[in-house]
């Protein structure tokens, strides 16, 4: 059960990661290019950057400015001096930098406050100066004049320039200097476009491969934890598991006991079926067998009969006897040993005494069995 549970949560642990690791360079992954846009809602109708903006993010930029319906838009490129130059001290916008990743920073700049000048028509006589708080105009009040946008499209100062009705973009690759962009709008009632700056970005996902490797382990550990703990265990008899065992088979009518009082008990219990019973053995059954084996094989080899060789001469055996002895080697008394001076009579008589022959006793009695030796062998025929 335990196995069972540290697989889930392995496997868990290892989906969650590898999620995770995808997650960072999909959903969570930040874009390849960088947006930003301006707000400006300043005087003026031109707008400009500050030197180092267009390069802020990456060397290399697209700009875009939009204008309300189809008024005129002109973008240019060019040296800070001359950008400068032209703007002059009219009343415009300048983009400072970034506010965040989405949008610019933007301040205004306004135009140098006029000084009061004598009309014309109306100058004063020699000698005379005009009033003071009298101001001479043609009318009794001087009217508002509309706001129109220069048009700086066409002049030599810019190195890249663009114009359309209502948007306008170009692209442009830093180069060495102070450059500086300007956007105006033209025409009557004109207003400052909205700019728009883009830079490509490389957006790295450091956790993305350690994530799905990591995932990856940790499932496979799972997956195997879990196949072992499935796998079923079988166990023998005394609660081993049986992992080399040989089957034994016992045939039919016959048990499994050697002596006979085993076999009554056999008769006296279950009676055994026709079909052979097979049954795993454990590897301490296996040894034990091998050694009861080992050790019938050394008792039958101890109580083999040993063939013994025959020596003397054969005895005559009377038919009662069942089983013949072999004839027992005759010992001659040293005393009784004839010499080379002892007759034929004398040598016989000697070896009738061996055999139990008495000179003088009646030839027609039965000679008397000899005496069994300790050191006689039995015949090996029989």
């Amino acid at each position: 059960m335990l196995q069972r549970t540290i697989a889930a949560l392995l496997l868990v642990g290892g989906l969650v990661a590898a999620g995770l690791g995808v997650a960072t360079a999909t959903v969570w992954r930040d874009s390849d290019t960088v947006v930003a846009t301006t707000a400006y809602t300043g005087d003026g109708t031109v707008l400009v950057t500050a030197p180092g903006v267009l390069d802020l993010v990456a060397e290399d930029v697209t700009i875009r400015a939009t204008a309300p319906g189809e008024q005129q838009v002109t973008l240019a490129i060019g040296r800070e001096a001359d950008v400068t130059g032209w703007v002059g001290e009219d009343p415009h916008g300048v983009v400072t930098g970034l506010s965040d990743w989405d949008a610019l920073a933007t301040r205004a700049v306004d135009a140098p406050a006029a000084e009061d000048e004598p009309a014309e028509g109306d100058a004063p006589a020699d000698g005379e100066s005009p009033a003071e708080g009298e101001t001479p105009a043609e009318g009794d009040a001087t009217a508002e004049t509309p706001v129109a946008g220069v048009d700086p499209a066409g002049s030599d100062m810019w190195l890249e320039e663009a114009t359309g009705a209502g948007s306008a973009s170009l692209r442009w690759s830093d180069q060495p200097g102070r450059w500086q962009l300007l956007a105006a709008g033209v025409g009557e009632d004109a207003v400052a476009p909205t700019v728009e700056l883009s830079w490509p970005r490389q957006v790295e996902t450091p956790f993305l491969w350690p994530g799905v490797i990591g995932g990856g382990v940790l499932i496979l550990l799972g997956l195997g934890i879990g196949a072992a703990s499935l796998r079923p265990r079988r166990r023998g008899p005394s609660g081993g598991t049986a992992t080399s065992a040989t089957p034994a088979v016992a045939p039919a009518g016959t048990t499994a006991g050697t002596s006979s009082d085993d076999d009554g008990d056999a008769r006296d219990g279950e009676v055994p079926t026709d079909t052979a019973q097979v049954r795993m053995l454990t590897r301490r059954e296996l040894r034990e067998r091998e050694e009861a084996d080992r050790l019938a094989q050394q008792q039958a080899r101890a109580q083999k009969p040993r063939r013994a060789w025959l020596t003397g001469q054969i005895p005559t055996v009377a038919r009662g006897e069942r089983r013949p002895r072999t004839a027992a080697q005759p010992t001659v008394d040293a005393s009784a040993h004839p010499t080379t001076e002892d007759s034929a009579s004398t040598r016989a008589d000697a070896w009738r005494r061996a055999w139990g022959f008495t000179p003088g006793s009646d030839e027609s009695a039965p000679a008397p069995a000899p005496e069994s030796d300790p050191d006689e062998t039995k015949d090996s025929t029989r």
